[in-house]
């Protein structure tokens, strides 16, 4: 495995918000930076 640039395209993948909803990480193509958060531990 080789390791990431800053520049490469991220392949697309989808994720649940928090109402459940699907979202893509295409869904957000062309608009500002997206920063993703995952939270472990929280039970």
């Amino acid at each position: 495995m080789t390791t990431p640039e800053p520049s490469d395209t991220v392949p697309d993948f989808t994720l649940h918000d928090t109402q459940g909803r699907e979202v893509r990480l295409s869904d957000f193509r062309g608009r500002a930076p997206v920063v993703l958060v995952f939270l472990r531990g929280l039970a």
